[in-house]
């Protein structure tokens, strides 16, 4: 092959990768500016705490079906539970006892498995928080998003050093917005608490969403 014919295929080359490489970047672009349009919702709560169980089968449940494409959620499971290492091993106390600290480990497994996607996360959530007993529940609530082979995984990550691990991380997220949290479920909105907005949104989650989407999503 002659060097003009290299610098050829050189040169095809070269335009091909940055060609790949702009529209991975609008890409990523897009995607941004969509999520910047979304509400976004954080929820800091706890597995066995009514209060929490309430808000997210009966507000947030709901206002993420209904409004799928103009929020983005992110959810704390924690709670009032506290957190120290002892002995180089983490302990936890949490406010409903120690079935409430591996329902939110269990729950904290789920939130970062990424052989997960987003959509099954958030049903297995919201359908644990609306079983009796949310940390005795994950099989059944597998069985419903057709992911009962994922249980054994979840299950070693909630009892091992990997579950711990994930809870005092959520610990520390929570400890930065309140320590301890004086409500459970603490709602943030676009990553700013308002009081007023927690008061509403705790009964009426939808009509907070309504109010401060950018775009107005027609169910509005």
């Amino acid at each position: 092959m002659d060097k003009d014919m290299k610098a050829k295929n050189y040169n095809k080359m070269r335009t091909l990768y940055f060609m790949v490489l702009a529209a991975i970047l609008c890409t990523a672009l897009a995607k941004n500016k969509r999520d910047d349009n979304k509400v976004k919702i954080a929820v800091y709560y706890e597995a066995l705490c009514p209060d929490s169980k309430r808000f997210i089968v009966s507000q947030l449940a709901p206002v993420w079906r209904d409004f799928r494409g103009a929020v983005k959620v992110k959810l704390v499971p924690y709670g009032k539970a506290t957190h120290d290492k002892v002995d180089g091993k983490w302990q936890f106390t949490c406010q409903h006892g120690p079935d409430e600290c591996y329902g939110n480990k269990v729950q904290a497994c789920i939130l970062k498995d990424r052989s997960l996607q987003d959509t099954d996360k958030m049903e297995l959530v919201m359908c644990l928080m609306g079983n009796a007993s949310p940390d005795k529940s994950l099989d059944t609530c597998l069985g419903q998003v057709n992911k009962s082979n994922n249980s054994d995984k979840i299950k070693r990550c909630a009892s091992g050093e990997q579950g711990d691990a994930l809870l005092a991380s959520y610990g520390d997220k929570t400890d930065l917005v309140q320590r301890p949290l004086s409500f459970v479920p603490t709602i943030i909105i676009n990553e700013k608490f308002d009081q007023a907005i927690q008061d509403q949104a705790v009964n009426d989650l939808r009509g907070v969403v309504c109010r401060v989407a950018v775009n107005k999503p027609a169910i509005c």
